[in-house]
């Protein structure tokens, strides 16, 4: 038990050191905010998986990409994914 205890206690030191970042890093188009481990590129990735095809506005806020576009049709779309883990929060398809 106490082998478990001091691999987590290490990995979570690890993870401290390495997640800490500026607040605003820039690097052409890719944009990492601190905390974020999921970037810029990422989340428009993620959000084309989701059927979004033109991407208008991407901005980081409250701990979510959110990335606003239209779809195959034109329809507005927005997709929201969390800037920690890469999963879709939420998917709105308003035009429709």
């Amino acid at each position: 038990m106490s082998r478990i205890r001091t691999g987590l206690i290490a990995l979570m030191i690890a993870t401290a050191t390495t997640t800490a970042s500026p607040a605003l890093a820039q690097r052409g188009d890719e944009r990492s905010f601190a905390g974020f481990q999921v970037s810029r590129a990422t989340a428009v990735d993620i959000a084309r998986a989701q059927g979004m095809r033109d991407v208008q506005h991407v901005q980081a806020r409250r701990g979510v990409w959110r990335v606003e576009g239209a779809d195959q049709s034109g329809a507005r779309m927005v997709v929201e994914v969390d800037g920690f883990t890469g999963a879709v929060v939420r998917v709105d398809r308003s035009g429709r």
